[in-house]
């Protein structure tokens, strides 16, 4: 038997904060797969969240978001990211994209992942663990956009879900659909999303998310601010979020966002929340960081790598 502590932390380490801290405080409900909402690429997250109509340097991150935005993708790329989170817990993904075809249509693939090392079990109430086991989740994506007259696009995704917890093993499959679109009024886009619509896993439900947002450019198109409106259905509660992104130069931008509601009052530290983080961009090569702090669980450090060609 697992300590219940140890069953505890291990639900944690798999899951997004707002999701976790759900499980952890008795909310309305919790689902299955539920790393698969934990975002996914250093800019977005450095951005607070709020990402859902940014049309601008759209990569293979854009299906982990709104898969809409992938319509927006120029050229083809290829994205790599690394999340340092809690204790023994890492997350990472690899994705590709297709550049704008003559059909205007892009594809894009990835492989989305989250792993849990060294969970303690126990037969017992000893102070030795008995034996280690991991947890080890994986979602395999195949995405398709098109974007209409460069104004619009729409765009979905189905992915592959599988969750293994030491001998129990669960899959799934699941569908992501979305808009991104590009307004009457100048330089400003609106987005909507919906995620993870699909079958149960084991015997829980999908963290099925309604997202919707806008993004607005000023600044001859340095600065961006966005606004994201999550709804999870689990917790039947929306979340708020806002972003910003300036670029300093044509090589280095800086980002800072927050997202309310996510568990800063369980955690009992305003700092839970925020994101702050840089950019680069060199010929073909960009870099992106991005730090999260969770209170009292540490903080936590995202790196995303990408070159265009």
């Amino acid at each position: 038997m697992i300590r219940p502590r140890i069953a505890v932390l291990s639900m944690l380490l798999a899951a997004s904060p707002a999701a976790a801290l759900n499980f952890l405080t008795g909310g309305p409900g919790t689902s299955g797969a539920d790393f698969l909402t934990v975002g996914v690429g250093a800019r977005p997250l450095a951005m607070g969240g709020a990402f859902t109509a940014v049309d601008s340097g759209a990569d293979a991150n854009a299906v982990n978001w709104n898969p809409g935005a992938l319509g927006f993708v120029e050229k083809s790329n290829v994205t790599a990211s690394y999340n340092s989170l809690f204790k023994d817990q890492s997350q990472g993904y690899l994705g590709y994209a297709s550049g704008s075809g003559e059909s205007g249509g892009v594809w894009a693939g990835g492989l989305n992942y989250l792993t849990v090392t060294k969970i303690e079990k126990r037969a017992g109430d000893t102070e030795d663990p008995d034996s280690t086991f991991a947890n080890q989740n994986y979602a395999a994506s195949l995405s398709y956009a098109k974007a209409f007259d460069g104004e619009v696009s729409v765009g979905a995704t189905l992915k592959y879900v599988r969750v293994a917890l030491d001998t129990l093993r669960e899959s799934a499959m699941a569908v992501d659909a979305g808009l991104l679109a590009r307004t009457p009024v100048e330089d400003l886009s609106v987005g909507a999303a919906m995620r993870n619509l699909g079958t149960n896993i084991g015997p829980d439900s999908m963290p099925l998310t309604f997202k919707g947002g806008a993004a607005y450019k000023m600044i001859g198109k340095k600065l961006v601010l966005d606004s994201d409106i999550d709804w999870i259905m689990t917790e039947r509660r929306a979340y708020l979020s806002l972003g910003s992104e300036f670029w300093v130069s044509q090589n280095l931008a800086v980002r800072a966002g927050y997202q309310f509601g996510h568990g800063s009052d369980q955690l009992q530290s305003r700092a839970v929340g925020l994101g702050a983080g840089l950019g680069l961009k060199f010929q073909s090569l960009t870099m992106d960081y991005a730090f999260m702090p969770y209170g009292d669980l540490g903080n936590t450090h995202r790196m995303t790598v990408g070159v265009r060609f």
